[in-house]
């Protein structure tokens, strides 16, 4: 359930949806930038004072943080439901090579990936500085995780270096991010899979 914020006015309080505004500011942030960001943005984009803002968070970096920490649990979530319905470790490799193109086109390719906007102002978002990296090192080891198992169960050739052709995958993956942030992701979504699933035969 979110977490209800309260701003302090004149009569009854009212009550704020978390959730609500840390999507919004997800959205913001994804699109401009930790520093392409002010408070005065949040404040206008989501309807919460200035003051509610800094007493629920302190500062535009503990927003970051806590806008990262959703972004980042609602995508594993989604990851997870796409995995449990994967008959091996390649098609689920498959499927997130599928669910990073189809983020990288059309609104939400231009909109942006939070975690490649803060990777980008690494040195200002503060605490969140540490969050990025661990995401960044987390996905590295399940990609490696994946390929070791696939070898395990006969979809990924043994010959595959687990850490190195992790590492291959994401670049790709969050190169995509970079690239549809442009509008200038391939087409060619099959094509693309394809060449990629090559790292692992």
């Amino acid at each position: 359930m979110p977490r209800p914020l309260r701003e302090r006015t004149r009569g009854r309080p009212r009550a704020f949806d978390e959730a609500k505004f840390l999507d919004g500011a997800i959205a913001l942030f994804s699109g401009a930038g930790f520093s392409g960001v002010g408070i005065s943005d949040l404040t206008a984009a989501t309807g919460l004072a200035v003051g509610s803002v800094y007493k629920a968070y302190q500062d535009k970096e503990g927003v970051f943080a806590k806008a990262l920490e959703r972004y980042i649990l609602l995508r594993e979530a989604h990851l997870a439901a796409l995995f449990a319905q994967a008959p091996n470790a390649r098609a689920r490799i498959e499927a997130l090579l599928r669910l990073y193109i189809d983020l990288s086109q059309g609104k939400d390719g231009r909109l942006g990936c939070l975690v490649v906007a803060g990777i980008a102002d690494l040195d200002q978002v503060g605490r969140a500085a540490d969050m990025l990296c661990t995401q960044l090192l987390r996905r590295r080891k399940m990609l490696a995780e994946l390929i070791t198992d696939g070898q395990r169960d006969g979809s990924i050739a043994i010959g595959a270096d687990p850490r190195a052709t992790a590492e291959l995958l994401l670049a790709m993956l969050q190169g995509m991010r970079v690239v549809g942030k442009g509008g200038m992701l391939t087409e060619c979504s099959e094509a693309l899979i394809a060449q990629a699933l090559k790292l692992l035969d």
